[in-house]
């Protein structure tokens, strides 16, 4: 008998029946990350620590009390407003790593510490007018924090359980980014058969109609907490979309500092990953960042503009 412990993971049958209801839908962009080549020089033009925002940045913010922060790079200067009311947890972990107000691993095996984690690294991975990504301190022969936090997001508050697996169709909801029938399996079918206590392909002809109605059934919600995603009704969670900033995942409450900002709408990302801010002024050298090569562009520091008077 065989185990249905990888793919692929059905009998032929089912795998027919499921592949006969799939259409393809486009393929990820928020895949792995790319490599970055980091060296530790510094810009002589980087502008100084504690530059004041111009009154144009501050009234663009939705609120004046959000940290804004200055992500100073080699192709100009980018200002985000962090979002602590809808992902608070993330967005001091941002703050805590770029202020160094946190001990993280040190540099070529050395003593951990707080240091100022994000400066001189790259934007490593790059889509042209579709995303930037920063954080991965691998090349830099640094390592990530020890400790990841959790996901904060509202399902509910972003209409994940009106949002069907299926359509009456039978295909996918786009939101999934499912690429074809072994994305598919990997997505949907192996967290429901590990709910469902389906071990091996005889469990699994025996118990096909019960499969086949719950995935007609299931909304995007009950799928990602098949997947082990949880959800807290309490947070203000925004979209993903053009300007947000977002925290990289591997899975499920795996944020450990990684980000990246978006240039176009991500709803494929709607559930799994935590928006903790948007882009109040830069975009266009954002843009400009998009288009060029992989790990070219460098971070010469993070750092934020409104703190409080005292601290």
């Amino acid at each position: 008998m065989t185990r249905i412990n990888s793919l692929p993971l059905v009998s032929l049958l089912f795998v027919n029946l499921l592949c006969a209801l799939i259409l393809t839908t486009t393929s990820s962009i928020a895949g792995a990350q790319g490599t970055s080549s980091v060296t530790s020089q510094t810009s002589s033009n980087a502008s100084q620590t504690g530059q004041t925002p111009s009154s144009g940045i501050q009234a663009s913010m939705e609120n004046p009390r959000n940290p804004l922060v200055l992500i100073d790079t080699s192709q100009g200067e980018i200002y985000i407003e962090l979002l602590p009311e809808a992902a608070p947890l993330n967005v001091q972990r941002f703050l805590d790593l770029a202020e160094a107000q946190l001990p993280v691993p040190g540099v070529n095996g050395g003593p951990d510490g707080p240091r100022n984690y994000y400066d001189g690294l790259t934007f490593h991975r790059v889509i042209s007018n579709t995303l930037i990504q920063a954080g991965a301190p691998e090349r830099a022969n640094r390592q990530r924090p020890a400790q990841t936090v959790p996901d904060e997001i509202n399902a509910r508050g972003l209409g994940l359980e009106q949002q069907s697996v299926l359509d009456a169709s039978g295909k996918p909801h786009p939101w999934l980014n499912i690429g074809g029938a072994d994305d598919f399996k990997q997505t949907v079918l192996e967290p429901l058969y590990r709910e469902m206590g389906i071990r091996n392909d005889n469990d699994l002809l025996t118990r096909q109609g019960d499969v086949l109605q719950r995935l007609q059934s299931m909304n995007l919600l009950q799928l990602h907490e098949l997947m082990g995603y949880r959800y807290d009704g309490r947070l203000p969670s925004r979209r993903p979309g053009r300007g947000s900033v977002i925290m990289v995942n591997r899975g499920p409450g795996s944020n450990d500092g990684e980000f990246f900002i978006a240039l176009d709408n991500t709803p494929w990302l709607t559930g799994t990953s935590t928006v903790i801010g948007r882009v109040a002024s830069g975009m266009p050298v954002v843009e400009q960042i998009s288009r060029n090569a992989a790990a070219s562009t460098r971070i010469y520091r993070i750092r934020q503009t409104n703190r409080p008077s005292g601290e």
